[in-house]
């Protein structure tokens, strides 16, 4: 009987992991997207209103991951594992070798790396065109300063010599 229930246990802690993953997954497909407009809003349209929503929705879609994250360590906790596992690649190694014979989870896994992966670059992308968006409105603000400053100075002396 007890060997049923350590069976049910692992049966439990792999459905629960499988399911993880594809919310995780899911999460981040969305996470990427939201990355694509904020791209789009800053490149293409130089729309800051549509950024600051851009960014707030990307704010609720990484508290879901983070609440994911607890998820995480419930299973850490049911598995056992917990003080052995460090790190994401090593949580989804550890998962892989318990359970060697299942042909989904491989595939989850690996699918779950590389939409992490393609996160970071898009993110780095949109920081990198962020703040050279940022940096061309200062230029541009600096500009208009200084023509208001040479107007304000050729009205202060007159206004012109004719």
């Amino acid at each position: 009987m007890q060997k049923q229930e350590v069976s049910r246990s692992q049966d439990k802690i792999l459905e629960q992991a499988k399911s993880l993953i594809q919310r995780e997954i899911k999460y981040c497909r969305t996470l990427r997207a939201m990355i694509s407009r904020e791209l789009e809003a800053i490149v293409l349209n130089g729309d800051m209103d549509e950024l600051t929503k851009v960014l707030e929705q990307k704010d609720e879609i990484i508290s879901q991951l983070q609440l994911l994250a607890d998820g995480w360590r419930d299973i850490l906790d049911e598995s056992g594992l917990k003080g052995s596992i460090s790190g994401a690649d090593s949580f989804g190694a550890m998962l892989l070798e318990l359970y060697p014979d299942d042909s989904e989870l491989p595939v989850l896994i690996e699918e779950s790396r590389e939409i992490a992966e393609s996160i970071i670059r898009a993110e780095d992308d949109a920081v990198s065109e962020l703040e050279k968006y940022s940096e061309g409105l200062r230029s541009q603000m600096l500009s208009r300063a200084h023509a208001k400053n040479a107007a304000a100075s050729y009205a202060r002396m007159g206004g012109g010599y004719f």
